[in-house]
């Protein structure tokens, strides 16, 4: 992802769970249900969508609109440029954070981070010898770096954020960090951040932080979350009612400019030609969106909907979208799904997932997928990350 996001530190990609008295804080609770459908036929106009199986209408959808519910053994036997779900494996009391390779992973287990094989099942230590509480990781477009932070059982507000240098092991410090704002990396060098002020600030490898130069006539007590594709920035603000939109400015130009309303949060694609965003019309019964635009924000097409969805995580190609979504009505979408921009089908992954509020994350060549979920077994709430491969297309 180049936007390799890190877990928000906020309500929607929170902290990890601390055994300490601090742990709501660090976070987040996930609850919801899931099923199995694939989306067809006008969801995505002039995408050429094939159908397959009993197709049936979707109550909250538009006319025109259906919901094609297959079988996901006939799926697997589909043409090679279908997207086929090869296997899914369940990693035990960890939290899946970020993708070092196609092999490696970087996991969270009881407060520390750790590398693990999903080949081997061999793990190490990320950053041996460090003995504060570890919490989140994120890995750098280039896979040369990984942002991490760290928290204190002293103060529920002391979270420090470093940069680790993979081939020499030389951790750099960023400073102290704000619960309410995600880090993300903007290119291979910076990491972007919003600040609870208002403004955006662009830290370098050396751990120094620069504040970007922009006008905002609405401008916003709180930037929560901030993406950067090139010279282009992409932020979550106000309109003059205080309603969320989509903004953008560029490093040339820095007059900010609204390119969608209702955005509640969005991602954009690595290469920047496509902007996946969760809409919604506030003050109206009707569900919640997930749309793609192109880079001017002109919508591409609806490639999801329900009453709760996750974030849209791009593979690093921009090909593909990974979303959650949970819709109160029972025909409605529930589960994983990951939409194909070269097939133009939102297909169904799993079942077994039952998230729409944690993140999902690609490995670099988009054949793996992680997430994670809690879950209640025995009357014990637990952890549990889940390792979605995808068949390789023939």
């Amino acid at each position: 992802m180049m936007k390799k996001n890190l877990d928000s530190h906020g309500q929607k990609n929170g902290f990890p769970r601390l055994k300490h008295p601090y742990a709501r804080f660090f976070r987040h609770k996930v609850t919801g249900l899931l099923m199995t459908g694939l989306i067809a036929g006008g969801l995505l106009g002039g995408c050429g969508i094939k159908s397959a199986g009993e197709t049936i209408p979707t109550s909250g959808m538009k006319p025109g609109q259906k919901l094609t519910v297959i079988d996901m053994e006939a799926a697997r036997q589909q043409v090679s440029d279908e997207l086929v779900v090869q296997s899914i494996d369940k990693l035990g009391d960890v939290y899946a954070r970020s993708w070092l390779s196609d092999e490696e992973l970087i996991v969270e287990r009881q407060n520390q981070l750790w590398i693990h094989n999903v080949k081997t099942n061999k793990e190490r230590v990320l950053t041996p010898g460090r003995k504060a509480l570890q919490l989140l990781a994120v890995v750098s477009p280039d896979q040369r770096h990984v942002f991490f932070t760290e928290g204190s059982t002293s103060s529920k507000y002391d979270i420090q954020g470093y940069i680790l240098e993979l081939s020499s092991g030389k951790v750099t410090s960023v400073g102290q960090l704000d619960m309410t704002n995600e880090v993300s990396w903007g290119d291979r060098d910076h990491l972007i951040t919003g600040t609870p002020d208002g403004k955006i600030h662009l830290i370098g490898l050396d751990g120094k932080a620069e504040e970007l130069s922009f006008q905002d006539p609405n401008h916003s007590e709180l930037i929560a979350h901030v993406e950067k594709v090139g010279n282009a920035i992409f932020y979550t603000g106000n309109d003059k009612q205080g309603y969320p939109v989509l903004n953008r400015f560029t490093l040339n130009h820095p007059q900010a400019v609204t390119i969608a309303e209702g955005a509640m949060s969005f991602a954009v694609s690595l290469d920047g030609k496509s902007i996946a965003i969760e809409k919604r019309k506030w003050n109206t019964s009707e569900p919640a969106r997930m749309i793609i635009l192109d880079e001017q924000g002109k919508e591409k097409g609806i490639v999801g909907q329900g009453t709760l969805m996750s974030r849209g995580s791009w593979s690093s190609d921009g090909s593909k979208l990974a979303f959650s979504i949970y819709d109160e009505d029972q025909q409605g979408m529930r589960g994983l799904y990951v939409f194909d921009q070269s097939t133009g089908k939102t297909t169904p992954v799993t079942t077994d997932i039952q998230s729409y509020d944690s993140p999902t994350v690609w490995s670099p060549s988009a054949r793996f997928l992680s997430m994670y979920q809690n879950i209640s077994e025995g009357g014990k709430q637990l952890n549990q990350s889940y390792i979605v491969e995808f068949k390789k297309k023939q």
